[in-house]
C-alpha cells in the first residue's frame, strides 16, 4: 500500500483535543501504511516539529513560521508582508509540509473545525483508493462577482474567473505529483485564493478533481447525497451541512455527513459576530455600487 498521512491544521491542539484523537485514531485504523500529524502556522514562531502529548498520545506537531514561507519563493502567491494565511493561503501549509515530507503518496487534510457525524473510519476508509488527484468537496463554476475573484492571476493573463473553478478545502486528499504540480505553477505566477486556485491548476495541468459528495453539478452518481449535503448550483455558497455560513457548536443529527464548522462556545460566539459583520458590510458594499 501507498504510504499516506493525515495532516490535522490546528493552532491549539489542546482545545480540540477529543476531536483529533477521535479522527487520529480512525485514520489509522486503515492500516499501517496510515500516518497522523499536526501542521499550525504561527506568526511569531520559528519552523519546527514537536512532540505533542495529547491524552496520553505522543503527535508530531509541523509549526511553520515565516521563515518557512519565505523559503517558497512565489513571485505572487503569499508574497504580500507580513504574511497571513487568510484570506486564500491556507494551501500553502500543505504545500510546505510536501517540502518538508515528500515521501508520502498521499496527503490528507482536515480543519478542526470540521466534524463528522459518524465513525470517521467511514469516511477515509470510503474514498482509500478512490482514483482522482485531488478528492475535495463543493466542486464549482468559477464566476466574475465571486468574494476572491479579483486574486486571480495566470502569467500569461489568459485566465478568466469564469473560466476558472472552485473547490472547498477543509478536508481534502491530494496526491504527491498534484501537489508538485500546483508548487511549480505558483514558482511560475500563477496565484489567488486557495479555493479558486487548486481546481483551477488541477484541471488546466490536465489533472483529476472529484467532487466527494452532495449535490453540484460535478458529483458522480455514486457519491451524490453522500459525506455532506447542500443545494445544486449555489454559486458556491457552500450552504447544508459543509460550508461557512452556519456556524455550529456541534455537529448535526444526520449521520455520516461532513459538518463545518463546528466551534466550542468562545469561538462559536466570536466567528457568528464576525460573519454577520462580514455579511452587513458586503451588503452596504454592494448598496454603494448600485
Amino acid at each position: 500500500m501507498q504510504s499516506q498521512i493525515l495532516l490535522f491544521q490546528t493552532t491549539d491542539p489542546a482545545r480540540v483535543r477529543r476531536r483529533l484523537l477521535r479522527f487520529r485514531e480512525a485514520f489509522l485504523r486503515m492500516g499501517r501504511h496510515c500516518e497522523f500529524a499536526l501542521v499550525s502556522f504561527l506568526p511569531g514562531a520559528r519552523t519546527e516539529v514537536r512532540k505533542v502529548v495529547l491524552g496520553g498520545i505522543e503527535v508530531e506537531h509541523y509549526v511553520f513560521g515565516p521563515d518557512a514561507v519565505d523559503t517558497l519563493g512565489y513571485p505572487h502567491k503569499g508574497a504580500a508582508r507580513p504574511f497571513r494565511l487568510i484570506p486564500g493561503n491556507c494551501d500553502l501549509l500543505t504545500l510546505l509540509f510536501r517540502k518538508a515530507r515528500p515521501d508520502y503518496a498521499e496527503y490528507w487534510v482536515i480543519e478542526d473545525d470540521v466534524e463528522y457525524s459518524g465513525d470517521p473510519y467511514t469516511l477515509f476508509a470510503g474514498l482509500a483508493g478512490r482514483e482522482g488527484d485531488l478528492l475535495a468537496a463543493h466542486l464549482a463554476d468559477g464566476y466574475d462577482d465571486w468574494a476572491y475573484a479579483s486574486m486571480l492571476r495566470a502569467p500569461d493573463g489568459g485566465m478568466t474567473p469564469a473560466q476558472s473553478s472552485l473547490v472547498f478545502l477543509t478536508f481534502f486528499r491530494i496526491n504527491g505529483k498534484a501537489l508538485d504540480t500546483i508548487d511549480r505553477y505558483y514558482q511560475e505566477g500563477w496565484s489567488g485564493h486557495s479555493e479558486n486556485m487548486w481546481a483551477t491548476i488541477l484541471k488546466h495541468a490536465g489533472m483529476s478533481v472529484v467532487d466527494i459528495g452532495g449535490n453540484g453539478k460535478y458529483v458522480a452518481e455514486q457519491d451524490r447525497n453522500l459525506r455532506y449535503y447542500g443545494l445544486p448550483d449555489d454559486r458556491f455558497e457552500k450552504s447544508g451541512s459543509f460550508g461557512t455560513m452556519n456556524i455550529r457548536l456541534r455537529a448535526g443529527r444526520r449521520k455520516d455527513m461532513l459538518w463545518h464548522p463546528v466551534k466550542p462556545p468562545a469561538a462559536w460566539l466570536r466567528q457568528t459576530c464576525k460573519r454577520w459583520k462580514s455579511i452587513f458590510q458586503w451588503a452596504f458594499g454592494r448598496l454603494g455600487r448600485i
